[in-house]
Order: C-alpha cells, then sequence, then structure tokens
C-alpha cells in the first residue's frame, strides 16, 4: 500500500506544478486592461524603444524589454495623439524612445550602477559618477514610467524623416539636458520649446532637467507595474 502512495502523491504534484505552470505562463503575456499599445491610438507616431537595444547609458538591453512597441496607459496614450495632431499642423512627427517601463528595469539599472562597467560614461554621463545620476534625479528606483503615464520623446520633420536638432541626445545626463539650458544654441531651445508647448497643450508636464521626459499631469499614480514589453500581449479584461 505505501509502495502506491508515493507514485500517487508524486503524480499529484506532478500535475498541481504542471497546472500552475499551465496557468502563469499566460500571464507573463497580459496587458492590464488599462494600458494599451500607443500604435493602436495613434499609428503615425514613431518609435525607437532605446531600452530594447545597445543604444542606452547601460549599453544592452535592459531586463522587460522583449519588443519593439511602445505601451502607454490609455489615457495617456490618448494626450499623446492630441499633441501629435498638434505637431503634425507644425510639419512634425513624434519619436518615443521610452514609454512604459517594467519596475524589473529599474532594478536593472541599480545593479548595473554597483558593476565597475563605465563604458557609456563619455557618452551618456561625461561630467558625473555612476551614484552622481542617482543624485542628479536623472534616475531613481521609482519613476513614473513604471506607471504608465511618461515618455520619453523627441520630433522629426515629417518632409524628410529626419531627427530635429534638440541639443542633445536621448539620456545624456547632463546640465544641457535641461529644456532651458543656455549651454544649447538658441535654435535647439527653440526646437525643445516647439516639442514642450505641443506636449502641453495635450495635458503633459515636462521634467525641467531632461528635455526628453514628459508625464501626463494631473494624473494620480496608481502603482508601480511590471509586466514585460513585448510586441504580442494579450488584453486583460
Amino acid at each position: 500500500m505505501r509502495i502506491l502512495v508515493v507514485p500517487t502523491l508524486f503524480l499529484v504534484c506532478l500535475f498541481s506544478c504542471c497546472l500552475q505552470q499551465k496557468t502563469a505562463l499566460p500571464l507573463l503575456h497580459r496587458m492590464p486592461a488599462e494600458f494599451c499599445y500607443v500604435d493602436e491610438i495613434a499609428p503615425e507616431i514613431q518609435a525607437d524603444l532605446k531600452y530594447a537595444g545597445n543604444d542606452n547609458f547601460v549599453g544592452r538591453p535592459i531586463a522587460g524589454y522583449e519588443g519593439t512597441r511602445t505601451i502607454l496607459r490609455r489615457d495617456a496614450a490618448l494626450a499623446l495623439r492630441r499633441a501629435s495632431q498638434i505637431l503634425q499642423r507644425q510639419g512634425y512627427g513624434l519619436m518615443i524612445w521610452d514609454a512604459y517601463r517594467p519596475l524589473r528595469a529599474l532594478r536593472d539599472f541599480r545593479a548595473w550602477s554597483y558593476s565597475p562597467d563605465e563604458s557609456t560614461q563619455a557618452v551618456f554621463y561625461p561630467r558625473i559618477t555612476k551614484q552622481g545620476i542617482y543624485q542628479g534625479h536623472y534616475i531613481g528606483d521609482s519613476s513614473e514610467h513604471t506607471w504608465g503615464i511618461a515618455v520619453d520623446i523627441t520630433l522629426y520633420r515629417l518632409q524628410d524623416g529626419k531627427l530635429v536638432d534638440m541639443g542633445g541626445r536621448h539620456d545624456l545626463m547632463d546640465t544641457r539636458s535641461a529644456t532651458n539650458s543656455p549651454e544649447v544654441t538658441p535654435q535647439q531651445r527653440a526646437n525643445r520649446g516647439i516639442l514642450c508647448a505641443a506636449m502641453c497643450a495635450a495635458g503633459f508636464e515636462n521634467y525641467p532637467k531632461e528635455w526628453w521626459h514628459y508625464r501626463l499631469a494631473n494624473s494620480r499614480p496608481w502603482w508601480a507595474y511590471d509586466f514585460p514589453v513585448r510586441d504580442d500581449l494579450l488584453q486583460d479584461d
């Protein structure tokens, strides 16, 4: 009798584990109901997710970025569409560098900050240290991006598709990146102003230290989400 009990328990446990895996696996491919893909709301907005590739301050793909489609909370996506419509009338389009950011990405940033790797300093944080990135509030252990209401964004010209000269690249963690920095040319500052005026008219507010960073104004944070950025997420009901 004891010989039969052990295999039975083993089979029960095995079945239970398989059932848990079967029910847990699809959850990795689900998006909360309040979120959407930006291209479903505003297909004219382009995207180049920097954290899905190597062109970022860490120098490699960041944890949680497994696709190329941008994701936002739906209210933020609708506001971004309004900004896009304003800019189109002026001959500009929007290019998203980052939108919703999984919480695991922030943990990846923090782990990188303790590593000895300094290979990206000259390009992304030339005048500060890794810890200065945190002390200067360029990145942190919490972010509006994880709430789904923030975007890192720039302009391109509709006429030729070229990015507008904003006086600095994405994630340049430097005083030159302040929206009203006197260290850039008047034309570059004016270009930043075009982006800022449209985004603010659509309901966003700018983070003054980063000309590219905007969050949906008057929007309460719900919580930090941690589902991955993927191209094939299913929508929760």
